[in-house]
This record gives C-alpha cells, structure tokens and sequence, in this order.
C-alpha cells in the first residue's frame, strides 16, 4: 500500500523538478495526457462495456449542474463560480485513484471524469465570454478529446470482447503513462505558479464550502445507486469520495488566460492544489485503514 501511495507524488516530484529546469514541456506533456492516455483508457473502458458508466456520467453533469447553480449564491464573478465546480479529475483524481484502488474504481472515476469535461467544456467557455451568463458551447464539447474517445468507444462496443481478449497488456501500460504524466504535468505547471496569502485565504474558503456540497451530493447519489445495485458505485465509494477535496481543473487557467485576458483563477487553483496535495496521502491511508 505505501508504494502505491507514494508513487503518483514520486511523479509529481519529478514534473516539479524538471519545471525548474529550462526544459519546458508541460505543453507537450499535457498534449499527450489530454490527446492520447485519457482518451485511450475511456475508450478501453467504454468499449469493454459496463453498464453504470453511463449512470455515473449522467450523475456528474446533474451534480455539477446543481452547483453551477448553487454558485450564484456565493459569488456573481464567472472566474470564481468556475473554480467552485469545475474540478480536477483528469490530471490528479485519476491518476491517484487508477495507482492506488486498481481498475473498478479508476473506472469509476473515469466515468465522472468523462462526465465533468463534458460539463466544463461546454460550458466554461460560454460562461467566460458571456460574463457568468450560462452559455453551452457545443463546438467546444464536441472537440473534446473525451468526447471523441466517448464516441469512439460507443463504437468500439461490439468489439468489446477482442479488447478483453488481447489489449489488457497495452491498457496496463496506457494506464500508468496516465498516472505518470498526470502527476508530472502537474509538477511542472506548480512550479511556475507564483502564490499569494489573499489567494489562500480564498481558495481555503472555497475548498472548504466545496468539500461540504460535493459530499452532500455523492452521498445521495451512492444511495441511489445503492438502491438500483450499482456495483460499480457502491464498490468504490471511498474511491469516490476523493473528489471531494479535487482543486478547481487547471484548465480554467486556460480558458480565462484565452478568453477573458486576466490570471485570477491561477492563484486559486494553485492553493487548491497545493491542499488537495496535502489532504490526498491522508485521506488515503485514513481510507485504507477503515475500508
């Protein structure tokens, strides 16, 4: 269990150190997180078949639907609500979760995580440009490399049984490239964000109020999935509950650095990070304990 724990933060350590160098790949690396690891285990996933992977997705974009709109009663500043409800799954959840509780609950995760770009795609771009008003960009979601891995492996489903059969070896692979580029893009995006005490203080407040609502709502949708048999959920809950403490998608940072020419959600992810960092190996070993 502790090589499990430690390895995903190993990586991270090694992204952190190779963004203090002048090599910068965080580009390159992201591209091949985002554009080939993500994508290649969704298909796998989708393609092999399991039939709650679809309920899970469906009950992420409803979760993160009511906190959009939950949002508005904290804060009118589109920057702000973004960092409240658009989380980092894909580059930190996952690969933590995939290195330590194994395959059935990385696919559980996945499936939020399929859920959560849909969501984010298609609508932190709209809310950016239209200042906080919800707007849903289809072009955008539909351009998203989790939404063509969704569709590719919906295709794929007939083959499911050949996947089975002869790719297990190169899903195997495919999935601690996942673990290791997630967590060293990560490093190296830390170690070129600069912090503030005011952006502390902010993110803790809203890692804090965060943690409450998305507890709250995966609490209720275990209990409904424990009431159709969703084995998938109800065998992984520890697993699912680590998003409770994901920090905003670094993603964000993007969006707003291309549509709105400001930096405000960079300080707010980075302390959201660096707490999740801090929480991550806790929550684990206190899971793993007790579970």
């Amino acid at each position: 269990m502790v090589v499990k724990i430690v390895l995903p933060f190993l990586y991270l350590g090694f992204g952190f150190l190779v963004g203090k160098t002048p090599i910068d790949i965080k580009n390159q690396t992201s591209y091949l997180l985002t554009r080939l690891a993500i994508p290649m285990v969704i298909i796998y996933n989708i393609a092999t078949f399991h039939r709650d992977l679809f309920f899970i997705i469906t009950a992420m974009i409803v979760m993160l639907t009511a906190m959009m709109l939950l949002s508005r009663l904290f804060t009118s500043d589109a920057v702000e609500r973004l960092c409240f409800f658009y989380l980092n799954i894909g580059w930190l959840a996952l690969p933590v979760v995939t290195a330590v509780w194994g395959d059935s609950a990385a696919m559980a995760i996945l499936s939020l995580y399929i859920g959560n770009s849909l969501f984010g795609n298609s609508i932190g771009a709209g809310m950016l440009i239209n200042n906080g008003a919800v707007k849903i960009d289809i072009k955008r979601t539909l351009q998203s490399p989790p939404v063509a891995a969704l569709i590719i492996g919906v295709a794929c489903i007939p083959f499911g049984d050949v996947f089975r059969q002869y790719l297990p070896p190169v899903y195997r692979m495919v999935k601690w490239l996942l673990t290791f580029l997630g967590m060293g893009v990560l490093g190296m995006w830390l170690a070129h964000i600069k912090l503030c005490r005011k952006d502390f203080k902010a993110a803790l407040r809203w890692a804090l109020l965060r943690a409450v609502i998305v507890g709250f709502f995966l609490t209720l949708f275990i209990y409904i999935a424990g009431m159709f048999k969703l084995e998938l959920v109800t065998a992984n809950k520890s697993a699912l509950y680590i998003i409770c403490i994901m920090p905003p998608a670094a993603n964000i940072i993007v969006l707003e650095t291309h549509y709105c020419h400001t930096g405000k959600s960079a300080g707010l992810t980075a302390w959201g990070t660096l707490l999740s960092l801090l929480l991550i190996p806790i929550y684990i070993v206190v899971t793993r304990l007790l579970f």
